[in-house]
């Protein structure tokens, strides 16, 4: 019998599975120094057992006792005593955070003494152990709120029981923990509206930004097309000379065609000679191609560029040009050079 899959699936994908694994990892980047400062701190005041109100930033931050800043803060907890909580150690396997909160939980209702109505709790993990250990420690801090809501209520120092934060002290220095259930929602609420506030603005930046970068590339692109326009106008009016220009190019390409077709080879031995005379003694070559009338010789020499201007007054070459710059490697003595020429077969002389 084929069992019906409810999980949603996407190419194999558990869908929910994926989506809690971005959140927790999401939740993990929130917490990077850099993105930190998006998200404010609000001031609590701390009542402590002992009567003393300090202020904190968070659960886990470190306390600041100076009495202005501890009656200016909006938000106030208080911090149980040890003799209303009970706490239990629970080494388990270490799973993802929101299976380790479902096995918590199912441990906590079997171990609880109090109704699961009555029941707070919340619990903290020891840092990570030795690297690949699959085993986790979990404390665990568990209070009756009957208990908790009788202790607040004999404190004459709150302000506002009902909105007041209860914290418990944490283990191995981590700080307090919150007990939820209290006022902690309240806080919850106003750092959600900050980080609201916080991501627009950063939107903003961003936006900003954005269009600060893109203005000049949307100001040369906006002169691309009136550049572009202006040249399809210029082409359109200037069509008919370029046509007669391209007709004047083609009939010139095919006379030169057909005198390359008709002349006669130049001999190897006389354009070498020519060569050889034309080069100074510092001069070495390297390759030297003759195709019809055109020379391509590359070597080293002293000074390429004092070589180009005497092979340009050797009667017998023309068009004498460098393709490529000449280069002295590091070190070296003498230039690199690569030079082109043509030859007019009428002035060469006869080889011996």
């Amino acid at each position: 019998m084929l069992g019906i899959q409810t999980q949603a699936r996407f190419f194999g994908l558990d869908l929910p599975a994926l989506l809690r694994d971005l959140l927790t990892a999401w939740r993990g980047m929130l917490a990077w120094p850099f993105l930190a400062w998006l998200w404010p701190r609000l001031p609590v005041r701390l009542w402590l057992p002992g009567g003393t109100a300090v202020l904190s930033r968070s659960p886990g931050s470190t306390y600041i006792e100076t009495p202005e800043r501890v009656r200016a803060a909006y938000f106030e907890a208080v911090q149980l005593p040890e003799q209303l909580l009970l706490r239990n150690v629970l080494v388990l396997p270490n799973l993802q955070p929101y299976e380790m909160q479902s096995a918590l939980s199912l441990h906590v209702t079997a171990l609880s003494p109090f109704a699961p109505s009555d029941l707070a709790w919340t619990f903290a993990l020891e840092p990570s152990g030795p690297e690949g250990s699959n085993l986790a420690t979990a404390h665990l801090v568990m209070s009756s709120r009957k208990l908790v809501t009788q202790y607040l209520e004999q404190l004459t120092v709150l302000t506002n029981p009902q909105a007041t934060e209860v914290w418990v002290p944490g283990v191995f220095g981590q700080g307090d923990l919150v007990l939820p259930g209290f006022g902690e929602t309240s806080r919850a609420r106003h750092a959600m509206v900050w980080r609201w506030a916080s991501a627009l603005l950063v939107v903003l930046v961003f936006a900003l930004t954005a269009a600060i970068l893109l203005t000049p590339s949307v100001q040369l692109y906006m002169r691309s097309l009136q550049a572009h326009s202006a040249m399809a106008d210029l082409q359109q009016k200037a069509a008919p000379v370029v046509k007669q220009r391209e007709s004047l190019v083609h009939t010139s390409d095919q006379l030169t065609n057909l005198a390359e077709l008709i002349g006669k080879p130049l001999p190897a031995l006389t354009v070498l000679k020519l060569v050889s005379d034309a080069l100074p003694d510092d001069t070495s070559l390297l390759s030297l191609q003759v195709q019809g009338h055109k020379v391509t010789m590359s070597g080293q020499t002293a000074n390429a560029a004092a070589l180009m201007k005497q092979l340009g007054t050797t009667p017998g070459l023309r068009d004498v040009t460098a393709p490529t710059p000449a280069t002295k490697p590091l070190g070296a003595p003498r230039e690199q050079f690569t030079i082109e020429f043509a030859l007019e077969s009428v002035q060469l002389p006869a080889a011996k």
